[in-house]
């Protein structure tokens, strides 16, 4: 299938991305030890091409997929990754174009992001000669990360496909994200790193993801679109019906030049931006790590409700911060009901704790059922939308008087997966310099039931009212 545009929106279909099954590294170059090549063939589940008309071997790769050309290779090249010097790419892009290769991603730079009038005519003449027959990412990018087939550029990328979508103009972005998504337990259905979108843009891209199956959650980093752009943008978003969280780089007016060096983008007033994410009801963070985290919390808990919280620590002097720090971003801890307070009032016995809101477990932590049950009322509060938890983890370095460290791990573990049950968030702080080695596994456990874990209270408390603003827009 040839790409073509969607004349209607004035977006370029993309159908064909979900049905991608062979490539090829135009490029592949003994320089860099055949970096590129060697990443895709180790991922890559369909066939992987390298071309280079001087490369006879490489060694572990067959040399019967070496080609001088990819119009040499006998079979179909749905996706090609470019990485020639710059005064070569435009015969590149003419075989690819007799070849009828879908999609290619062009690593090579200096184009119109060098700010200069040569670079400028040379990404146009790039379109004239893709005659809108392959659709192009980049340049100045890296392509598409896609674990479902494995398509990936760089070394150690995860490899299980997930429901989060994620558009960056930002290569180095991307990467940070890809690999940030292995300690934070999200998982990517697709990455874009589109450079200097010449030919696909942030458009182009959000429709796709939008459309896309695979996707459930949107990630964007955006430094800017290009001029005319911005109506077929609005009708997209105008039918969106997925949570899109957004990133703007250039808020500044450095932040503006800077943006322009890099990818040639048309920043904006960010004031402008600001009013459209208002109006089209799209999450606006201020970091890579907000933008991640917020991605997390919506893929374990939906998007939910936290206007009022309660919180649940072992130290009565850390609730009190936590209780500031909430009430500071907008969101309340209320006093339990009377009926609520009764019932956990009866399941505190031990002195130096207390039963309300903030609730302060102390040395009762270690009664884990006791404990179980309080969040288990907690939660099924209907004045209560969800609970944050103070967990420590040196107190998950059990005493001696823990007879059974097996079970009271995995009633910890079942309490704290409690918010699924009665879908609300329940979200676990343990603190970076609290971890010891010795809970890594128990960490990770409460990453595969969906538990949000958090190292500090900054790192999302801040997130918690987009989250709810951007529901009580979507219920308008």
């Amino acid at each position: 299938m040839t790409p073509q545009n969607n004349n209607y929106l004035n977006v370029k279909d993309l159908s064909f991305v979900n049905d991608i099954k062979s490539m090829a590294v135009i490029g592949a170059s003994a320089k860099r030890d055949f970096f590129f090549l060697r990443n895709h063939y180790d991922t890559f589940k369909g066939p992987v091409y390298a071309i280079n008309p001087t490369v006879k071997e490489i060694s572990n790769f067959p040399k019967e997929n070496i080609f001088p050309s990819i119009k040499n290779v006998p079979g179909d090249v749905d996706f090609a990754f470019i990485t020639v010097p710059r005064n070569k790419v435009l015969s590149v892009i003419d075989d690819c174009v007799e070849k009828g290769v879908k999609l290619v991603s062009i690593f090579t730079a200096e184009f119109s992001d060098a700010g200069t009038e040569e670079g400028k005519t040379l990404e146009e003449e790039l379109l004239r000669r893709a005659q809108n027959k392959v659709r192009i990412l980049g340049p100045n990018g890296l392509g598409l990360f896609y674990p479902k087939i494995g398509l990936a550029w760089r070394p150690n990328f995860p490899t299980i496909s997930g429901n989060i979508g994620f558009i960056a103009q930002s290569g180095g972005i991307c990467n940070i994200a890809i690999y940030s998504s292995l300690e934070l337990g999200i998982k990517f259905s697709k990455v874009f790193s589109f450079g200097n979108g010449a030919d696909l843009d942030f458009v182009d891209l959000l429709d796709f993801l939008i459309k896309d199956p695979e996707t459930e959650i949107i990630l964007c980093y955006i430094e800017g679109i290009k001029l005319g752009r911005i109506g077929v943008l609005r009708a997209i978003l105008k039918e969106n019906k997925k949570p899109i969280v957004v990133l703007k780089g250039g808020k500044s007016e450095p932040g503006v030049r800077a943006a322009n060096t890099h990818t040639a983008s048309i920043s904006g007033d960010y004031k402008i931006w600001k009013n459209f994410f208002r109006q089209y009801n799209i999450i606006d963070v201020d970091s890579l790590e907000q933008l991640l985290h917020t991605a997390r919390l919506i893929d374990c808990y939906g998007i939910f409700k936290a206007n009022n919280l309660a919180v649940l620590s072992i130290s009565g002097g850390y609730g009190i911060v936590l209780v500031d720090i909430i009430e500071k971003y907008g969101m309340k801890i209320p006093p339990f009901s009377s009926e609520t307070q009764k019932e956990i009032s009866k399941r505190f016995f031990i002195s130096g704790t207390s039963s309300n809101n903030p609730l302060d477990f102390a040395a009762q932590f270690f009664v884990a059922t006791s404990v179980q049950e309080v969040i288990d009322i907690v939660l099924s509060a209907k004045e209560i939308d969800g609970l944050i938890i103070d967990l420590p983890g040196f107190y998950l370095t059990l005493p001696p008087r823990i007879q059974d460290p097996s079970a009271f791990l995995n009633t910890v573990l079942n309490y704290l997966s409690l918010g699924h049950k009665h879908h609300k968030p329940l979200i676990v702080i343990t603190q970076h310099m609290t971890r010891p080695k010795t809970i890594h596994e128990f960490l990770m456990e409460l990453k595969q039931r969906n538990v949000p874990l958090f190292g500090d209270p900054l790192e999302f408390i801040s997130l918690l009212p987009k989250i709810s603003n951007y529901l009580k827009k979507d219920t308008k």
